[in-house]
């Protein structure tokens, strides 16, 4: 009987797992807390965050963006109107903003085969599919190789971009979708892939770029997390690994670079959950093992994120600069002045603990003490809160343009 038992709870779990809706965020807001006037101190915020165990979307010179659900919300601003820390309501309607997205998604005609539409989101398997036509179309200049497999079984694909065979040639790494909600990222990579090769032979300046550098570039550095937030949670963020009760390790956490440091977490619940060692996943394995086999000819090193329009050196992990700090800050002038230059979107430039918060354990860190490459670069794309992860799709493709601006307005600036 016990196994009968046993065997009907399993039948039921499965069974709820299998019809489990995905996740609502009715009446979540969320709010800007912002230093205000006289620059309030945050700590206590913070402090509060983390006792309700709140979602930070974003913390820098502007404020905290945070994800408040319906059952924090009065208890939230009560406390913060206490504590004089001012409140904004910077999204009103979050499922909302998201159901938009998604209804657009749906409405959108399918692309014809062996074209890739920039207007909209893609999910996983249909940026597989999409590299795959890049390699049946390019085949002269695109190759792919699977550098690691996820714990839900999905591949790890970089894609090389050369125009000699991919040998010889200084290289530019470029990985997108680290974190699985920021799905602007991977459709700025998408649009990288495509403009490199469809623009190859017919632009001066990609044709010299290409004759110059080779690209290796990522474009879902996190597909289990991606996976997962187009079929069950939209603002998932980590990769699927299971901790206990809890899912997802931040890959950007899981670098052997301070690991464990200030701006992580050993809770495997937390979003910056740094996992149980270093390089225990197998998304920072993905980057770790190609830029490293490239040795002195990784040239630079971009890794893309959003939001909120900053273009990042070293360090995270402390206030400190870097020995090649001011040449980094030069490049990332003409980088980020390139790209204002499209669209006049503005960025902030400077090291990652200067910019945004602390953060060890990540990948620019990484690059820059263990591979040697001068460049190493940590960009967040747009918006600057409005929209946050939810920007819509008419600005996928503006935000991808300007990005490709400023990234070969900083190769070109290599010295």
């Amino acid at each position: 009987m016990k196994v009968l038992a046993s065997a009907a709870l399993l039948l039921l779990l499965v069974a709820a797992v299998a019809t489990a809706e995905k996740v609502s965020y009715d009446g979540y807001k969320v709010l800007r807390l912002s230093r205000g006037a006289e620059n309030v101190e945050m700590s206590w915020a913070r402090a509060a965050i983390g006792a309700l165990d709140l979602d930070i979307w974003s913390d820098s010179h502007h404020g905290i963006d945070v994800l408040v659900g319906p059952e924090h919300l009065q208890e939230f601003r009560t406390q913060l109107r206490a504590q004089g820390v001012p409140a904004t309501v910077y999204i009103d309607d979050v499922q909302g903003l998201m159901d938009e997205e998604m209804k657009k998604i749906r409405e959108r005609p399918q692309s014809k085969t062996g074209e890739i539409d920039h207007t909209t989101y893609r999910d996983f398997e249909q940026l597989q599919r999409e590299i795959d036509d890049l390699e049946r179309n390019y085949p002269d200049l695109v190759s792919s190789n699977v550098v690691g497999t996820t714990v839900e079984g999905r591949d790890l694909r970089v894609v090389t971009v050369s125009s000699n065979g991919g040998n010889t040639l200084p290289t530019v790494w470029i990985d997108c979708g680290m974190h699985a909600r920021e799905w602007v990222s991977q459709a700025t990579c998408m649009y990288i892939l495509d403009t490199l090769t469809s623009q190859y032979g017919s632009d001066e300046g990609i044709t010299s770029l290409l004759d110059s550098y080779d690209f290796q570039i990522l474009p879902v550095a996190n597909p289990d997390g991606y996976s997962y937030s187009w079929t069950d949670d939209r603002l998932w963020r980590k990769n699927r690994v299971q901790s206990g009760i809890c899912y997802g390790v931040d890959p950007n956490r899981n670098f052997d670079n301070h690991f464990g440091g200030p701006g992580t977490s050993t809770n495997p619940c937390s979003q910056i959950f740094c996992g149980p060692a270093a390089f225990s996943e197998a998304e920072s394995k993905a980057v770790r093992d190609p830029t490293t086999a490239l040795g002195d000819r990784l040239a630079g090193f971009f890794t893309i994120h959003s939001y909120s329009q900053y273009w990042m050196t070293p360090y995270g992990f402390e206030y400190v600069y870097p020995v090649d700090f001011d040449e980094m800050m030069r490049v990332s002038e003409i980088g980020v002045d390139a790209l204002t230059a499209m669209y006049g979107t503005k960025f902030v430039y400077g090291s990652i603990a200067d910019v945004i918060y602390l953060a060890s354990g990540g990948s620019t860190d990484w690059a820059y003490d263990s591979t040697g490459v001068t460049y190493p670069f940590a960009i967040e794309l747009r918006d600057q809160g409005r929209y946050g992860f939810v920007l819509p799709e008419d600005q996928i493709l503006p935000t991808a343009q300007e990005a490709f601006a400023g990234i070969v307005a900083a190769v070109n600036a290599f010295q």
